[in-house]
C-alpha cells in the first residue's frame, strides 16, 4: 500500500515496506498519486521513496508469472504508460533511493527528474537479460535517454549491479549519500524546484522526452 503525506509543497510517497513489486494495483496507487498531486494547489513536487531494503525490486514475477503473451505484452503497456505520466509530470520529482532498485523499479526511478541514492547499501539494476522479460520500446528508450553512454548499453545487456556510489559516479543517480540524508535531501531538492510554473514544465518535459513518450504511448 502507498502512502501519501504532505510536507509544505512537498508529496511524500511511500511505495511501501517490503519488496514494493509493481502489479496492477501497485499501477493504480501510483498513477492516483501522480492525480492527487497534478491537481493540487499552489506549488507543489512529488518524492517517492521505499522503507528498509527496497525501494521496488521490480515486475511482480509471482503475477507475471500467471499471464499469457497477450496479458503480459497488455500489462507491460500498462506499465509504459505509468512510467510515461511519471516521465512528463508538470511538477518536479525525485526518487529517494533507499535500498535495491532493480528492474522495473530501476525504471521508476529513472522516470522521476532527480534520483537521490543511499550511497552505502542496495544496487540499481537492469536484469531484464536475466529474468527473461525484454524491455518495450519505450523502456529500451528511457534507459538510453536517462542512463549516459555507454554505461545505458552496458548495463542493459549485462543486467550488472550498481552501489549508490557507482551508479553516482556514472551519473545514473544525481547524489548518493547516507541512508539518513536520502530522503531529508530529495525532499530538500524538491521543495528548492516546487514553485516550477505547471503548464511550464509539462510542455518542457513533453518536448525534452518526446521520443520516450511517443514510444511509450504509441
Amino acid at each position: 500500500m502507498i502512502e501519501l503525506e504532505q510536507q509544505g509543497s512537498v508529496f511524500v510517497a511511500t511505495l511501501g515496506r517490503g519488496e514494493n513489486v509493481i502489479d496492477p494495483a501497485f499501477v493504480e496507487q501510483f498513477t492516483a498519486i501522480l492525480a492527487a498531486v497534478e491537481v493540487s494547489p499552489g506549488p507543489r513536487a512529488l518524492v517517492t521513496t521505499g522503507a528498509d531494503r527496497f525501494y521496488s525490486n521490480g515486475l511482480s514475477l509471482a503475477y507475471v508469472e500467471t499471464l499469457g503473451a497477450d496479458d503480459l505484452d497488455a500489462f507491460l503497456s500498462i506499465v509504459d504508460r505509468m512510467l510515461a505520466r511519471l516521465l512528463a509530470a508538470p511538477f518536479i520529482t525525485v526518487a529517494a533511493i533507499n535500498g535495491h532498485s532493480i528492474a522495473a523499479g530501476a525504471l521508476l526511478a529513472l522516470s522521476h527528474d532527480y534520483r537521490v541514492m543511499r550511497a552505502d547499501r542496495g544496487f540499481f539494476s537492469l536484469p531484464s537479460v536475466d529474468v527473461g522479460i525484454p524491455f518495450t520500446r519505450g523502456m529500451t528508450s528511457l534507459i538510453a535517454r536517462k542512463v549516459p553512454a555507454p554505461w545505458a548499453d552496458d548495463l542493459a545487456v549485462s543486467g550488472d549491479r550498481l552501489g549508490g556510489r557507482e551508479a553516482c559516479d556514472l551519473h545514473v543517480v544525481h547524489r548518493a549519500v547516507p541512508d539518513e540524508a536520502v530522503v531529508p535531501l530529495a525532499i530538500e531538492l524538491a521543495e528548492r524546484h516546487a514553485s516550477k510554473d505547471p503548464a511550464t514544465l509539462g510542455t518542457v518535459k513533453r518536448r525534452l522526452y518526446h521520443d520516450v513518450l511517443g514510444a511509450m504511448q504509441p
